[in-house]
Formats: C-alpha cells, sequence, structure tokens
C-alpha cells in the first residue's frame, strides 16, 4: 500500500507517505527508513519532516498567489466512462480546495446498450452499482462544497435502448438515464433466482451536507461559464465547442466561457472574447477501442480547473487545463 509504484516519481512518493502517514499507520522513523531506501541516503526521521515542512510552506505560498482575486474554484471531471475510469487519487492535487465539482457527462459508459459491436459486454446493474462507488468515492475524496452532475451521450443510451423495445406506456414508468437512479432515485438489484434484493440509496440521500444537483440536463451554468456535453461531434479540434458557442449565443448570451466534454480532446483559444475549452476525458482510453481501426485522432486525457472572481467571469491566467 505504501511501497513506490513502478511510475511515481521520488517526490511524488515522498509527499504521498506524509500526506497519508496516519491513514498508512507509519510512524516518520518508518517513513525515513522508507525514503532512505529509495534515494541510498542515511538521514534521519528530523531532516525528513524538516524538508516537508519547508515543501508544504512553498505549495501553501504558491496556493495562495493562485487564489488571490479567486472566489469560486470549479473543478470540471468528465468521460469516466466506468468501468473504465481513472483511480480517483489522480485527481489529488484537489482534495478540499474544490468549490463545486462538475461532472461533466459520459459518467457511465452504458457498454451494454451500445450500438458498437462489442467483443464482450459489462452486466449493466454491474455497471451502475460501480458507478455508483466511484462516485461515493470521488465525492468523498474532494470533498467539494457542492457536486453538479450533467448528462452525456452515453447516459442517452439507456433511453434510446429502451425506446426501441418498449411500448410507449412501459416507456413512461422507466427513468430517462442511469444517472436518475444512481442520482435522485436510487435502484434494487433483485435476484429472482436466489430471491434476494440488495437497495442502492441515491446519492443525494448519502451525502446529506454536500448538495448534489442533477436536472437531466446535457449542460449546466455557474457564474458566466457553460460546461457542455452535446451529442454531436466534430473530428476538427475545437470545432465541437465553436458549434456549441454559436448554439448558445443564440439562447444565452450572458457568458464568457464555454467548458466542452465528449470530445476526448484538449484544448482551448480565445475567440470573440469568449474563452473555448475541450477538457479531455478521465478513462483508460487504450481500453476503450470502440473506432478501432476507422483512423480517428488519438484521445487525450485531461480535465479542466476554472477559476472564476466574485462576478462570475473567469480568470484564464489561474484557470488549469489539465493534461494527463
Amino acid at each position: 500500500m505504501y511501497e513506490r509504484h513502478a511510475d511515481e516519481e521520488y517526490i511524488d512518493y515522498f509527499v504521498r507517505l506524509f500526506e497519508y502517514q496516519q491513514e498508512y499507520g507509519l510512524t516518520c522513523a518508518q517513513i525515513a527508513e522508507l525514503l532512505n531506501k529509495q534515494n541510498g541516503n542515511d538521514y534521519g526521521e528530523c531532516a525528513y519532516r524538516k524538508e516537508y515542512r519547508a515543501f508544504n510552506r512553498g505549495r501553501q505560498y504558491e496556493l495562495s498567489k493562485l487564489e488571490a482575486g479567486v472566489s469560486t474554484k470549479i473543478l470540471a471531471l468528465s468521460d469516466f466512462h466506468v468501468p473504465y475510469q481513472l483511480p480517483i487519487d489522480t485527481f489529488s492535487d484537489y482534495v478540499g480546495i474544490t468549490d463545486v465539482l462538475v461532472l461533466n457527462g459520459d459518467i457511465e459508459d452504458c457498454q451494454s446498450c451500445s450500438a458498437f459491436p462489442k467483443k464482450y459486454r459489462v452486466n449493466f446493474v454491474d455497471e451502475m452499482v460501480l458507478t455508483r462507488k466511484y462516485l461515493i468515492d470521488l465525492i468523498t475524496f474532494l470533498a467539494p462544497k457542492k457536486v453538479i452532475i450533467t448528462r452525456g451521450n452515453h447516459e442517452d443510451r439507456l433511453l434510446k435502448y429502451m425506446t426501441d423495445r418498449l411500448n410507449d406506456d412501459l416507456l413512461g414508468l422507466m427513468p430517462d438515464s442511469p444517472i436518475d437512479l444512481i442520482v435522485k432515485d436510487g435502484f434494487k438489484n433483485k435476484d429472482r433466482q436466489a430471491q434476494t434484493e440488495v437497495w442502492y440509496t441515491p446519492l443525494q440521500e448519502v451525502f446529506a451536507d454536500i448538495p448534489i444537483e442533477y436536472t437531466g440536463e446535457w449542460y449546466c451554468k455557474i457564474g458566466k461559464t457553460i460546461f457542455a456535453h452535446p451529442m454531436t461531434y466534430s473530428g476538427a479540434m475545437l470545432k465541437t465547442t465553436e458549434k456549441a458557442v454559436n448554439y448558445f449565443l443564440r439562447t444565452d448570451r450572458d457568458f464568457d466561457t464555454m467548458v466542452l466534454a465528449h470530445t476526448h480532446k484538449l484544448g482551448s483559444y480565445t475567440q470573440g472574447g469568449i474563452n473555448m475549452y475541450e477538457q479531455g476525458c478521465c478513462c483508460r482510453v487504450e481500453e476503450l477501442n470502440y473506432t478501432d481501426g476507422k483512423l480517428t485522432y488519438p484521445q487525450q486525457k485531461g480535465f479542466i480547473f476554472v477559476c472564476q472572481d466574485k462576478d462570475g467571469n473567469i480568470l484564464p491566467d489561474k484557470t488549469k487545463l489539465v493534461q494527463l
């Protein structure tokens, strides 16, 4: 658990040991022993404690510079495509500093409802249970003040699947999206053969102290930033974002930033006074092979941390598009 990972930099290992010292049940002397094995030194625990305090002071100083003039900090993550999600410690730099966590669509892959050819199928209920657990772990880990969830095209697969197979009267009893069940309604997994059932409480009840908002829309607006997950897609860089900007300019001109999920691309530029971002994806792209052999551009892992002033305007110099 506390051993150094194969691809982990020494400084990341050093920080992790001190920050998770209690969880790992380590003493400072034990941490010193572990670090000495890595760097070939023979330092005592005091030297490492001083080094960590100095590192932490520097980090706090940089954070204070970053937060000058910042009123709202928004961490926007998207395209987890559970069960292909990245581990939650990928986002460890944002623990405890996020005002709003935006989960910008395609949280669940809904692979069994896909029209794409599949070499195997992930059981839909198992996928829902895993998605719910991942969201609980992620929200607990990040501890945001609020969570807002948008609907992605992969969540829409469920309704399309049922529309193709059910009569209209039965369709009225069904949810529009698995996120409705996970977040708002809860769901039951019934094993008729074993005559057992398990009830999964909706996230809005699991987190009584953290408001979780899900309206079923494919976009949301915070301050003057729109976060969206459209159905449309263009292979050209930021063309999908341009289309989204043009759409919203006809319905809501009071925005200065568009943050787009869905494309699995990373990029940004400013045009006509509007900041445009494509935020990448938070999944193991090497396992998502729906377009394998179709010569599509490689997918890019990433997310965005948006900083706004007290009036909801974006602060571009403090906003960070993160490539993984």
